[in-house]
């Protein structure tokens, strides 16, 4: 049984239930459930199990012990090897650092002894050149240009030594004696120079790197050099096709020309420099001429598009050849390129990009104007004079476009966005405070006053006995939503640029007087479209109503109001609908507070006009409480107290004499004249009969 524990035990996925549970099944033979079952058999399996591992336990415990001894002696064997490997480590790097002092010590007295041998034999050499130049001057005394390495072409670079300094030679020697001798070296010197040109060509198409660093270095001493050079620019830049794009092959080619001129020249900076100007001074400045001059006089929007399009490809590609030439961000290299490329085209930019937006506006106008079939007049007192000669011309919400103040703000946005990249940091607040004067013209005051003014004439001569159809609360309402596009314009696009510049007040100096400008003229629209409303009131009131309906001999009693009442109602409610559509915010309640009062003082001067008798007078208290639940519509507590107060004062109508006292005194007319109060009560039919004098303190 122990051997049977001792194998579950040592099993990964051990559990103590299985165990008990193999115990019992095996100390009974699964007969745990049956009635002969002994239990005493399984106490001693169990007795006899717990004996077991009691033994296992033991047995493990002095594993354990022997293994930690073993470990421990491990561990002390490696302490003593670390700490002895450690003293070694010590000894060795404390014999490095004298071996190393002693190398630089050997070092430094061997560079002492070179030293001193190449002053001692420099005089030596030099002498012994000197002597070897004199023989070869010599020869060019007796007129002999052709002996020595001169005979022999394999020889030309110790040629090229030997003449350079024949060279040097004759120019110290200006006696007549030398001058056949001069002339011959110097004829010599220019057929060397050639022949060194050449070698380097060749050297060039067969991109021999190593050959071409050569003959550099020997053409270096020599007088056109700089020519060498301009010709290995010039050829380096002929790999450039006639392309359509030339920015996408400038960074390969620089790139190629970079890892040549580091391998072959040794003044690498500043020949890579070269490359560059000239590249951009004679390719980059001839392309973007080319193509900009054929739009300039054609189409001056896209002139400025590809202006700004070339600006922008060629700053990006001069930071990136300035990463790959490792120039330094402080450099004004590549700044002073990036001017001479386009000083050109950005001398006249700003007047430029402000005629191109000043056209652009005129443009979108006049096509807007002309598809609505509406002829714009610009002279003085132009919107009376149109009206007077366009009267058949409907004047709705079509003279205000959406469409059209999009364009011209994102032609604005294009304009500002192109003034930031071409136009010089202390020119560029100005510019765009110009280019904002042409849009608050253009679309402001020449789109959007316009388009409000003609709205204003135009209910002056709005026939109020007719049905009325205004168009001015629409209008109202798509101006406040195209005023908002033009604050959005304002606030993201034209004044972070000039937040820290004098221009930054005077731009919002014009936002704030087009705003204030424009709420004048809606208020004006307003009082007007409001004048006109009642006005229309007023006349179906006077139409529709009739003496009889308020002095009506028939003593039958009707639950409905008055026809007239009725109709001016629905003519409250239609268009205090369209304002609670068109107008948001306090705009919608002061202009329904101030439709509601001059609705309540056509009602209050329209029941002046007539005199009631008893049905007359409950008549009338029926409309007054139509008028009351009209003017819930107006959502104002002013309108509402003035119908409360109409109503108290029309009681004054139906009441008996007697009675007439009491009311007075009331909360709703004790605030009331006696004026007020009389002349309501002068309206009674019985007013003759009575002797009513109202009584205050």
């Amino acid at each position: 049984m122990a051997h049977l524990v001792l194998k579950e035990i040592e099993q990964e996925n051990f559990s103590v239930d299985n165990l008990i549970e193999n115990l019992s099944y095996k100390a009974t033979d699964g007969r745990v459930s049956q009635t002969d079952f002994d239990p005493l058999i399984l106490e001693n399996i169990f007795r006899k199990t717990i004996d077991d591992l009691k033994i296992i336990n033991d047995k493990t415990k002095q594993n354990i012990q022997v293994l930690e001894i073993e470990c421990q002696k491990e561990k002390d064997i490696c302490k003593d090897k670390i700490l002895m490997l450690e003293n070694s480590y010590k000894d060795s790097y404390d014999y490095l650092s004298v071996l190393d002092k002693r190398i630089s010590n050997v070092s430094t007295t061997m560079s002492d002894m070179g030293s001193q041998l190449e002053n001692l034999n420099r005089p030596r050499l030099n002498l012994f050149e000197s002597h070897k130049t004199a023989k070869y001057f010599d020869k060019f005394m007796d007129g002999i240009d052709n002996s020595g390495v001169f005979a022999d072409d394999s020889k030309l670079e110790q040629a090229a030594e030997v003449i350079y300094k024949l060279y040097i030679l004759s120019n110290d020697l200006n006696d007549e004696k030398f001058l056949k001798a001069n002339e011959l070296v110097l004829k010599k010197y220019s057929e060397i120079e050639i022949k060194l040109f050449q070698k380097f060509h060749d050297a060039f198409y067969k991109n021999d790197r190593k050959e071409m660093k050569k003959y550099l270095n020997i053409l270096s001493n020599f007088k056109n050099y700089q020519e060498c050079v301009n010709e290995f620019i010039k050829n380096l830049q002929m790999a450039i096709k006639n392309s359509d794009d030339l920015y996408s092959e400038i960074i390969p080619l620089c790139a190629k020309t970079n890892e040549i001129i580091n391998e072959v020249f040794l003044n690498n900076e500043r020949i890579m420099e070269q490359f560059v100007k000239d590249l951009f001074l004679d390719r980059v400045q001839s392309y973007v001429t080319t193509n900009l001059e054929k739009y300039r006089e054609t189409d001056l929007e896209k002139y400025l598009d590809t202006l700004y399009l070339f600006y922008n490809k060629t700053k990006r590609i001069s930071k990136e050849l300035s990463e790959l030439m490792k120039i330094s961000s402080e450099s004004t290299f590549f700044n002073k390129l990036l001017n001479e490329v386009f000083q050109v085209h950005l001398k006249d930019y700003v007047n430029l990009e402000k005629t191109n937006l000043q056209n652009k506006f005129r443009a979108h106008l006049d096509r807007f104007y002309e598809k609505i079939g509406h002829t714009k007049k610009t002279q003085s007192g132009f919107v009376s004079n149109l009206l007077s000669k366009q009267t058949s011309e409907i004047i709705d919400d079509r003279f205000l476009s959406h469409d059209v103040t999009t364009l011209c703000i994102d032609d604005a946005k294009k304009s500002i966005n192109r003034s930031l990249l071409l136009c010089d940091a202390n020119i560029q607040p100005k510019a765009i405070d110009d280019m904002y004067e042409i849009v608050c013209q253009n679309l402001c005051r020449d789109h959007l006053y316009y388009s409000l003014d003609l709205h204003i004439n135009a209910l002056s001569s709005v026939d109020f006995r007719q049905e009325i159809n205004l168009h001015i609360f629409p209008f109202i309402k798509q101006m406040n939503d195209l005023m908002y596009l033009f604050e959005q314009f304002t606030n993201v696009s034209v004044i972070p640029p000039v937040m820290n510049s004098p221009y930054y007040q005077k731009i919002m100096n014009k936002l704030n007087q087009i705003c204030t400008d424009l709420e004048i003229r809606i208020d004006n629209s307003l009082e007007k479209a409001f004048t006109v409303i009642c006005n229309h009131i007023r006349h179906v009131l006077q139409s529709e109503q009739k003496k009889t309906d308020f002095k009506s001999d028939n003593d039958e009693i009707f639950n409905q109001s008055t026809i007239a009442c009725s109709k001016a109602i629905k003519v409250v409610e239609n268009q205090v609908r369209k304002i609670s559509n068109c107008l948001d915010g306090k705009n919608v309640n002061n202009a329904l507070r101030e439709l509601g009062i001059k609705f309540h003082r056509c009602i209050y001067d329209h029941l002046l006009k007539f005199e009631y008798n008893e049905q007359g007078a409950m008549a009338v208290i029926r409309d007054i409480n139509e008028y009351r639940m009209c003017a819930k519509n107006f959502n104002c507590s002013v309108v509402d107290k003035l119908f409360t107060i109409l109503y108290s004062l029309t009681n004054l109508l139906v009441v008996k004499p007697e009675n007439l006292q009491e009311i007075c005194s009331g909360d709703n007319l004790v605030i009331m004249s006696k004026e007020t109060i009389e002349s309501f009560v002068q309206l009674r039919s019985d007013y003759r009969n009575i002797k009513f004098q109202i009584n205050r303190k």
